[in-house]
């Protein structure tokens, strides 16, 4: 009996350490979970599929137009890349101005200081045309269950789609599966009217863009690109 007992202990400390580790960098010992807070990680796929198309934006529209490089942030609540309403932090201009993944990344680790360890990470998509489809995927973990996404719309002065924060816990639970619509967002960086102008200094809180040269000068009636963001496991 005493060495069945000894085996058993072992199994069930064996188990303790082995959930007790976060093999994508975050923290070990779970983070601030809170009351109710799924303990477990999971990864979710995140796909962009984009719809901007001549048609129903004749106005100026660039034969070149693309979106992207498409980034997708998990990250805890307490960390924020970019609020409509609120001016543009300096990560979020460099990606608005021209799409500095690595300069968003910069600033975003440096403003969180060394004790940020955890509580982000960042995966890319490259671009993506203006009628298609990308997918990258994000793991979020007790610590990081928001997720941000940015994909810049080119040309343009600082236009981009995105969803910030987007909460993935529902109740005491992740949820599996959500589907957005997304409409141009101005950056509030550079002035200007048009996918080619850029002229100068803006410093105007970010927003939703809904004017020209989108639809022809008239409010959209479709979205640029829908957002599906599904549970892989």
């Amino acid at each position: 009996m005493n060495k069945l007992f000894k085996l058993s202990y072992l199994i069930i400390l064996s188990f303790f350490i082995s959930c007790g580790s976060d093999d994508d960098g975050g923290p070990t010992g779970g983070g601030p979970t809170g009351p109710g807070l799924p303990e477990a990680s999971a990864s979710y796929t995140i796909e962009l599929t984009t719809n901007f198309n001549q048609t129903d934006n004749p106005q100026d529209y660039p034969t070149n137009a693309s979106f992207g490089t498409i980034v997708a942030i998990a990250h805890a609540p307490e960390v924020s890349v970019y609020s409509l309403g609120q001016l543009a932090s300096d990560g979020m201009a460099l990606y608005a101005e021209s799409g500095d993944v690595d300069g968003l990344a910069a600033f975003i680790s440096t403003s969180l200081g060394e004790e940020g360890d955890g509580l982000f990470s960042i995966t890319t998509a490259g671009m993506v045309g203006p009628e298609s489809s990308a997918s990258t995927s994000v793991t979020v973990t007790p610590t990081r269950t928001r997720i941000t996404v940015l994909a810049r719309l080119n040309p343009s002065p600082d236009w981009f789609l995105g969803v910030s924060s987007f909460n993935v816990v529902n109740g005491d639970e992740l949820i599996d599966l959500e589907e957005m619509e997304l409409r141009p967002i101005d950056a509030g960086v550079i002035l200007g009217d048009t996918y080619e102008a850029n002229d100068g200094d803006e410093n105007a809180a970010i927003s939703i863009y809904d004017g020209a040269p989108f639809g022809n000068g008239n409010p959209l009636t479709e979205p640029l690109a829908n957002l599906v963001i599904e549970r892989d496991n």
